[in-house]
């Protein structure tokens, strides 16, 4: 006999199999499902559920048919497949390309202090349902200026293939964030992943007055950070001692990384001529001291001071309390560019001078002045002993101040007793007076006068200061150069 439950269970399958039957289509959750639908499904909380399949069980059925829908769990997406191959529901034939980019890390750091340059490693994955290996072109966009190269190591790869990204800035670069984005075309197929990387600020120095003896540490930078220098358009950056730079970096951090603008003037000030013939000139001074690794781009003037002459002769102060007497014979060696002074009184020593001295010249101050120019100081004294006559004839030559970048003038004929002449003359009657030379009288006079210049052997005129004095690595290359932009030696 048989129970209820199966009577209910008959019935119910009857009356499904009518509606069915007359329907064609099944609604869940309406009674009015679509006429174009074997079945609708309606509900505000719940989905459709497909079978979820590895790859494993995937590749086992047998015979798919066309259009058969699964969940593939190992990719986390839908595939139909399509008659000859499982199809993601986004891509529509075999030979349809997927490609992915892969970062080791999404964020990198220059610090610009232990290096400018990253190389970030980059995997490129491409294939298609079909197994096709299909090329993929690559591109490179970024936020960075034109201080930074963002290049590729390969712009087209096919299959999986690791490449990188290769980043070389500077210190002009601006600091903070930017971003190198990568874009990956195969096929009709584009995808893009960003990079991040963040450049380390620099501390920035603007110069819009002129200055005297700069010191870059005194102004509060350590150089523990990396620096950019902006000297302004005609800014002048000068010294008021020849043994101290114009400009100078200081007790700065020497691992720092620098860049400097320099669209001014910087001038190391020119040696003082000595006012002893036995002293040497001094040195032109330096314009920059740079301690540190610097990119310098300059469109003004960095000239180094220019060496002083020597001098030639005999000066003596003498300090008589209210005022000082100098005691002088011979010629002042002058002053280097810019602003060195002249041997002799021209450096305030003297209140009078007694004897026979000419003071050497000061160096003018600008670019364009000139350099203290070379003097002489001589005499031409006829005279008359009884028989013996003639003519003291002597010039002393002080040495000529170097220009910007140059020392001082060397002296090829510190002493020249030329027009000096010693004669014996006798009366004899009827004839007139008859004159002959003294001999020896050149001999002595050359004696005197190579005594002299043996002398200035053991000095030197001053020599020319630097153009920039370096520890660090500097982009211009060492050497001494003579340009609109540059006048002095670069170096060490």
């Amino acid at each position: 006999m048989l129970s209820m439950k199966t009577i209910l269970l008959a019935a119910i399958l009857l009356v499904a199999s009518t509606t069915f039957g007359q329907n064609k289509n099944v609604g869940i959750n309406t009674n009015t499902p679509d006429p174009s639908a074997v079945l609708h499904l309606e509900s505000d909380n719940q989905g459709l559920l497909v079978p979820r399949l590895t790859t494993v069980e995937r590749d086992a059925i047998a015979a798919p048919a066309v259009g058969l829908i699964i969940y593939h769990t190992d990719e986390l997406q839908e595939e139909i497949w399509n008659g000859t191959c499982w199809v993601p529901t986004y891509l529509e034939t075999c030979d349809d390309c997927e490609v992915d980019i892969a970062f080791q890390q999404a964020t990198y750091n220059i610090d610009r202090m232990t290096t400018m340059s990253i190389s970030a490693p980059i995997t490129i994955t491409q294939s298609t349902p079909g197994g096709t290996v299909l090329p993929v072109d690559l591109t490179v966009v970024h936020t960075f200026t034109e201080e930074t190269d963002v290049t590729l190591s390969q712009y087209s790869v096919t299959g999986t293939t690791t490449i990188n990204v290769d980043i070389q800035t500077n210190v002009f670069e601006r600091g903070g964030d930017h971003y190198v984005t990568i874009f990956a075309n195969c096929g009709e197929r584009i995808v893009a992943k960003t990079l991040v990387i963040n450049v380390a600020m620099c501390d920035l120095v603007s110069i819009t007055t002129d200055q005297t003896n700069y010191d870059l540490s005194a102004n509060g930078i350590t150089g523990n950070n990396c620096v950019v220098v902006t000297i302004e358009e005609n800014v002048s950056i000068r010294s008021a001692d020849a043994t101290q730079p114009a400009f100078t970096t200081g007790t700065i951090n020497p691992a720092c990384k620098m860049g400097i603008i320099h669209r001014g003037l910087v001038f190391g000030r020119g040696g003082d001529a000595p006012i002893q013939m036995t002293v040497n000139g001094q040195d032109g001074g330096d314009a920059m001291i740079l301690g540190c690794d610097t990119e310098i781009r300059n469109t003004g003037m960095i000239y180094a001071g220019g060496g002083s002459g020597l001098t030639v002769g005999y000066f003596q102060p003498v300090n008589l309390g209210p005022f000082t007497v100098c005691f002088a014979v011979g010629a002042g060696g002058s002053g280097g560019m810019p602003d060195g002074l002249g041997g002799g009184d021209t450096q305030g020593v003297c209140n009078i001078i007694l004897g026979l001295w000419e003071s050497g010249n000061d160096a003018e101050s600008l670019y364009d002045d000139d350099e203290g120019a070379a003097v002489s100081k001589g005499i031409s004294q006829p005279f008359a002993f009884g028989p013996i006559q003639g003519t003291f004839a002597v010039k002393a030559n002080g040495g000529a101040g170097g220009d910007f970048g140059e020392p001082g003038g060397t002296i090829a004929n510190p002493v020249d007793f030329t027009g000096t002449s010693l004669e014996l003359c006798v009366n004899i009657p009827f004839i007139g007076t008859i004159c002959t030379p003294v001999p020896g009288l050149s001999g002595i006079l050359n004696g005197i006068s190579n005594s002299i210049y043996n002398a200035l052997l053991n000095v030197a005129p001053g020599q020319a200061g630097y153009a920039i004095r370096r520890s660090g690595v500097v982009n211009i290359e060492d050497g001494d150069y003579q340009t609109v932009s540059i006048r002095g030696q670069i170096g060490i």
